[in-house]
């Protein structure tokens, strides 16, 4: 038989080197099949079959064979190196002349096995042939991860460019599974965000599940910022999990699944990592950016909202300016204004706020606001999403909810709320610039009211409520100069002195405010009635005829006579104008004041014109 000379080993050195060095586009896997088939020749072999460690998979892969097409050979072995290889581990029926020599060198760890199946040859230099294939075999490795880390940094540095080239987070998600399916086209993959994402629904895009019991490998990765893997149920899929670091946080994970007979190499690692690191940097600019934006599209929103009511403080303008403002950024559905005051337990809902607060059935839902903020020490504003399952014994058609509380003086004014039908509709963002623009405009609207109280004060007799007489002057020189005609009454309580000498000055007071809400309680909604001084009251009728004028002078003595307790007449005085001729306010007043004097002399508790 033939031996392995010296001759034939330096042969099959050679027939190495020239593959390395032949400047032929091989590939790794190519290579190695060519020194199979080599090594076949020159040993006279049946059969040979090279196999590599796959470190990643903890497990021998079959990367070369020459020989029969029914060998045999297993394709992978699971095999942790604990003891020698033998020839049954690697081939279902191998022959008692089969030799398994390990590809290592000198005090180094096998890095794979040669099975050499009924060779010719009595291997005599067998241990020096296997640390040749095994130097050939590490140095090919070498290169090849060379050649592979080289395209690695060129697509990186390509990827890393796209990737910071955009402040857009969509372009950025783009070109990160753009490079991966160019790079991995056998592998799938899914993007897991931590924040919801509005943008292109083709991108393989989920939602990142941060609880352990329902997918604990990503949300251990999302936790720990570290590489996660697990293999799929039938083990045929390994499947990593890749976080997606920022400089400031991680913003999702990127699900990698691989099937498991696809080599996967520390350089493939290693690139998939420093990508996933970059479009972490890359979203974190990009939200960073988007932030921005938002914060100062906010802080325009509240400067103008601001600016706005503080240029005009008439309540039911600031209201409206509100409702508009949060109809028109949020989209509620149903907005309502409700300001706390004295006993009223659920509120009073001002103008400006929509119907469904108007309609008696919201009213216990009112109340349970009330209740909440009222009763509670805690003013905090309210976000939630789904109404009807938190609050189930509340019947509300809404879903979507926000409260947010009015607070001047650091005591609760009122609250504003937001509805909408669908659950989910209001973003934590935009709760949160709901809140900040009510609380910027609390103090508007708290100013709103203390102005509009000082302008009744002002306008208003403390006791009967009526106008006063100065603010009544004002509406009548108005209505001369602009309207056809008018009625002036003048009322005066008939032996008012007399009243307070045998009751007292109270039950005067009293008296005198149950004629003035008996005479407001005949008022047209354009009347204005005003204390006019004393026991003296006056009623003007804009747009009044002397008949109509007439009639209202016998229902306020009628209405007095039969409602006082104790029992009072009045006396009035009548005047009218027409557009023939515009008296001044002190000639109406004259002629009423002269009437009221006839009445007086003919027996009171009467009217004369």
């Amino acid at each position: 038989m033939e031996r392995l000379t010296d001759n034939k080993l330096e042969q099959a050195k050679l027939y190495f080197y020239q593959l390395l060095v032949s400047g032929e586009s091989y590939t790794y896997r190519e290579i190695l099949a060519l020194v199979t088939e080599k090594l076949k020749n020159i040993l006279q072999a049946e059969s040979v079959a090279l196999y590599i460690f796959d470190c990643w998979q903890k497990r021998l892969e079959r990367v070369s064979y020459a020989g029969p097409t029914q060998s045999g050979f297993y394709l992978s072995v699971d095999y942790p190196y604990t003891a020698p290889c033998m020839p049954e581990q690697l081939r279902e029926f191998p022959h008692a002349s089969d030799t398994v020599l390990p590809l290592q060198e000198h005090g180094a760890p096998a890095i794979g096995y040669l099975y050499i199946g009924s060779a010719a040859d009595q291997l005599l230099n067998e241990r020096e042939l296997a640390g040749e294939i095994g130097k050939f075999v590490s140095h090919l490795t070498q290169l090849q991860e060379s050649k592979e880390n080289e395209q690695h940094i060129n697509q990186l540095y390509e990827a890393t460019t796209n990737l910071h080239a955009s402040i857009d987070m969509h372009d950025v998600l783009t070109v990160l599974i753009n490079t991966l399916q160019q790079s991995y086209p056998q592998f799938a993959y899914a993007l897991l965000l931590a924040q919801d994402y509005h943008g292109d629904t083709n991108l393989p895009i989920k939602n990142l599940v941060y609880d352990y019991s329902v997918h604990e490998a990503s949300a251990k990765a999302y936790m720990t910022g570290e590489v996660q893997v697990d293999r799929s149920a039938d083990g045929q899929v390994i499947n990593r999990y890749v976080p997606l670091h920022g400089k400031q946080g991680i913003y999702g994970v990127l699900h990698v699944s691989m099937p498991s007979f696809v080599p996967y190499t520390t350089a493939d690692d290693s690139f998939i990592s420093k990508l996933a690191d970059s479009a972490g940097n890359a979203l974190e600019n990009a939200r960073l950016y988007q932030h921005s934006k938002k914060l100062i599209s906010d802080l325009q929103l509240i400067n103008e909202t601001s600016k706005k009511i503080n240029a005009n403080l008439r309540l039911s303008d600031t209201i409206t300016l509100m409702h508009e403002q949060i109809h028109d950024t949020f989209g509620g559905e149903e907005i309502g204004f409700i300001l706390y005051k004295g006993d009223q337990e659920a509120g009073t809902v001002l103008d400006g706020s929509t119907g469904f607060f108007f309609d008696p059935a919201s009213a216990p839902f009112r109340n349970f606001i009330a209740r909440l903020y009222r009763n509670e020490s805690s003013k905090e504003a309210m976000f939630v999403s789904n109404f009807p399952n938190r609050y189930p014994e509340i019947n509300l058609p809404y879903r979507s909810l926000l409260v947010v509380p009015m607070v001047g003086s650091e005591q609760l004014q009122g609250v504003v709320l937001v509805l909408h039908r669908n659950p989910s509709f209001f973003t934590f963002e935009s709760f949160r610039l709901i809140e900040s623009l009510v609380q910027h405009s609390s103090l508007s609207i708290v100013n709103s009211m203390l102005q509009e109280k000082l302008e009744r004060l002002v306008i208003t007799d403390y006791l009967t409520n009526l106008c006063s007489r100065s603010y009544l002057d004002d509406r009548m020189r108005t209505h001369i100069q602009d309207d056809a005609q008018g009625g002036f009454i003048l009322i005066d309580v008939d032996d008012f002195k007399k009243v307070n000498d045998t009751y007292g000055h109270n039950t005067g007071d009293y008296l005198l405010i149950q004629v003035a809400n008996l005479v407001k309680d005949l008022l047209g909604p354009n009347d204005v009635a005003a204390r006019w001084g004393g026991e003296e009251l006056a009623v003007y009728m804009p747009h009044a005829t002397f008949e109509q004028t007439i009639k209202k002078a016998e229902e306020i003595v009628g209405s007095v006579a039969s409602s006082t307790r104790p029992a009072v007449t009045v006396s009035c005085g009548i005047s009218t104008w027409t557009e023939k001729a515009r008296p001044e306010v002190h000639q109406l007043f004259s002629q009423a004041d002269c009437k009221l004097y006839d009445a007086k002399r003919l027996g009171k508790n009467r009217y004369c014109v």
